[in-house]
């Protein structure tokens, strides 16, 4: 990990920093009779996003995440992985399949640079 990026996970707590988002998110299970549950996303990441739903997923669990990010004219389907869950709040990880994919989240990412701050871990 090169010594920029490893200050940036010191000074946000987060591998890569995070954003407050406040957007829907349909997720699309992979399960022998799909589901698509319906979320909200909370922020989100290089890395991922966190969503609000009223289902439970189950750590490890993969997904279709589909999103419209503000401000896009299209929806953006990647896939993703469960890596928090508890209650009502789940963590997932992005899975790219396309540079593409990555550069259109960090494209989004960089629109909210000027506009808000990182977030930062809650201190325990």
């Amino acid at each position: 990990m090169s010594k920029e990026r490893k200050s940036r996970v010191q000074e946000f707590g987060y591998r890569v920093p995070r954003f407050p988002a406040d957007f829907r998110v349909l997720l699309e299970t992979s399960e022998a009779e799909p589901r698509v549950l319906d979320a909200r996303c909370t922020d989100i990441s290089a890395d991922g996003l966190a969503v609000q739903m009223e289902e439970c997923l189950s750590v490890g669990t993969q997904v279709r995440l589909v999103l419209r990010l503000p401000g896009s004219p299209t929806s953006l389907r990647l896939a993703g992985r469960v890596t928090y869950q508890k209650n009502d709040e789940h963590g997932f990880a992005f899975i790219y399949s396309s540079e593409q994919e990555r550069e259109s989240i960090e494209q989004y990412l960089s629109s909210l640079g000027h506009r808000t701050l990182p977030m930062r871990r809650p201190r325990r």
